[in-house]
């Protein structure tokens, strides 16, 4: 019994050892919301719909780390996309899988991960990537369009480059109080030719006493190795006070065979009005140039009530003019009819974190 009881105790502190040095959390957002739009037809047909993702994109996932000894330790991350309207999901961990290292040299990821720009923009975004579909940061600045930039990169037939797959991405440790670096190279894996297909970036930050500035480059090349997509993004965030944050960015991406340019300004603040309410304002100035002239602009004023520390209630309002009624206008107005100029949008939702 003695000799039972010992053995029982050992692997009990073993236990102990292995949980301490090691964990999985099981992670999630669901936001669901209902929207009210105008100008969804050539007619100025109204649309009501319940979406997901209006806040923050809706969201599962598993993540973990090990204690491998010496300051090193092994990560993983493995998230897929909910759509809460319907059940469904994307293709099992659309939106990250990786596996990686981490230690006094930085932190190394392989797998499928999101491009340099969307780690850029999402830090110092104006909406805080809320409207994830038709936030022009998202959309333009992080190629989240498929039709636009779906010919470049890794993830060419399987989703937009905003994903990267077959991808390496090293962030260095900040250095001199605050500033830091990163890069990101996703392999073509086309036989004869490693350029054609690939994503290169680097990124670099700095951060302190209330000021975040961040920079990021990328290029992305096309599977015949015929085309390249340039993307420059940037931006700063101002924390005034415990109340008062001021946001601005700037993204443009240029493709070198059509001498195409998307550019996005953006601009907005965050106002603590009460401990639990938040209000947020902010505009996108979204053009075109080099092959046509297009013009869109975007006013979006967000409202939100913490419930709890996990649960908010939010309400916004869109307002999106696009510069004619042409196609080349009404795509970068992101959320406007076939033949619109204007559009508004009205949403209230409630989104939960686990």
């Amino acid at each position: 019994m003695k000799k039972s009881l010992i053995a029982f105790a050992v692997l009990g502190a073993f236990a102990s050892v292995a949980s301490a040095q090691s964990s999985v959390v099981l992670y999630g957002v669901i936001d669901a919301s209902t929207s009210h739009m105008s100008n969804q037809t050539a007619t100025g047909g109204k649309k009501f719909s319940l979406d997901a993702s209006n806040l923050s994109s809706s969201r599962w996932g598993l993540k973990g780390t090990e204690d491998l000894g010496n300051g090193l330790k092994a990560n993983f991350n493995l998230e897929s996309s909910l759509n809460v309207d319907t059940g469904t999901a994307g293709s099992l961990f659309d939106r990250n899988a990786s596996v990686g290292l981490s230690g006094d040299f930085g932190t190394f990821n392989l797998g499928r991960q999101t491009n340099l720009a969307y780690d850029t923009l999402i830090q110092v975004d104006p909406l805080n990537v809320a409207h994830v579909g038709t936030n022009p940061n998202v959309a333009i600045g992080a190629l989240n369009n498929n039709g636009l930039f779906g010919t470049h990169g890794t993830s060419v037939g399987a989703s937009s480059p905003t994903r990267q797959n077959n991808s390496v991405k090293y962030a260095f440790p900040s250095v001199l109080g605050g500033i830091n670096f990163g890069a990101m190279y996703g392999f073509g894996e086309k036989a004869g030719d490693a350029s054609a297909s690939s994503y290169a970036g680097a990124s670099a930050g700095f951060s302190q006493n209330g000021l975040t500035a961040v920079f990021s480059y990328g290029q992305l090349k096309d599977a015949s190795n015929s085309s390249t997509l340039r993307v420059y993004t940037g931006g700063a965030k101002f924390v005034v006070n415990s109340d008062f944050t001021v946001k601005v960015t700037y993204a443009e991406n240029e493709l070198n065979t059509t001498g195409r340019t998307l550019s996005v300004l953006g601009a907005g603040v965050d106002y603590a009005v009460a401990p639990q309410t938040t209000l947020t304002a902010a505009y996108y100035a979204n053009r075109r140039s080099g092959d046509v002239k297009g013009k869109a602009d975007q006013y979006v004023a967000v409202a939100k009530y913490a419930l709890s520390k996990r649960t908010t209630f939010y309400g916004s309002f869109s307002y999106a003019k696009a510069g004619t009624t042409a196609a080349k206008d009404q795509e970068l107005g992101l959320f406007i009819g076939a033949g619109n100029k204007t559009a508004t949008r009205t949403t209230v939702g409630l989104l939960h974190s686990f």
